[in-house]
């Protein structure tokens, strides 16, 4: 279940959005002003880090805190989106949430079905975009399996090797396990390198391609990457 965390100093609101999200299928997690009270930005941080949250709602006028600073603390450590929640709603208070890693910002008084429609929207394009927070374990037909730790730009076989990847190289793996059993054709994987905002032409794709399959190789997963001819790759 998606754990939502609701950070905002009005008690009466924090607890009907708990409700509310509760009624719709969500964990909610409301952090009330009375467990953050004379921690440091840091302290509090932390306390929401350990919450493991799919989506932070986060009140832009905390007191004894600048709920800029916390989101931007907050996006530093971890790649679970953050929502803004103000009363201040001008153009120039949203524009820092967003460059201080906010992925969207709702003015209050808001409706809370526009809150949940944009919060769903966060949530499918985080999913999409194949977020990957934690180490990712991958299972193959061949009964192998290997450890992607994405963050870390790493591979990790069952006998603890590893082997570090090129930005591109995470990018290709990341298509792939999206696509597990399925033909993914070379002009979709450089459509989405380009997405990601890597530089690929169709030799630079070959040589990529070779280099993971060598690394694959060499933490002990053999033929993971099966190439179709004239088709594409596939991850089985």
């Amino acid at each position: 279940m998606n754990k939502i965390g609701i950070l905002e100093d009005d008690l009466k609101m924090g607890e009907e959005l708990k409700l509310f999200l509760e009624s719709n299928g969500y964990e909610g997690r409301f952090i009330s002003p009375s467990e953050y009270k004379g921690m440091k930005e840091d302290d509090l941080t932390n306390l929401l880090l350990g919450e493991n949250l799919t989506l932070l709602l986060l009140d832009i006028g905390l007191p004894g805190f600048d709920g800029i600073k916390i989101c931007k603390a907050y996006r530093e450590k971890t790649n679970s989106p953050v929502i803004m929640i103000t009363s201040d709603n001008s153009e120039l208070t949203e524009l820092i949430s967003i460059e201080s890693g906010a992925d969207d910002f709702i003015p209050k008084p808001f409706n809370t079905r526009i809150l949940l429609a944009r919060m769903e929207n966060v949530i499918r394009r985080m999913n999409q975009n194949g977020d990957a927070s934690e180490d990712m374990i991958v299972s193959l037909e061949s009964g192998q399996t290997f450890t992607f730790a994405k963050l870390k730009g790493k591979i990790k076989g069952v006998d603890s090797s590893e082997m570090e990847l090129s930005k591109n190289e995470i990018q290709i793996l990341s298509i792939l396990l999206k696509n597990k059993g399925i033909i993914v054709s070379r002009d979709d994987i450089i459509n989405y390198l380009w997405d990601n905002e890597a530089f690929v032409d169709d030799n630079t794709l070959t040589v990529n391609m070779t280099r993971l399959k060598a690394k694959l190789d060499q933490i002990g997963i053999s033929n993971a990457i099966v190439t179709k001819r004239g088709m594409g790759y596939i991850l089985n």
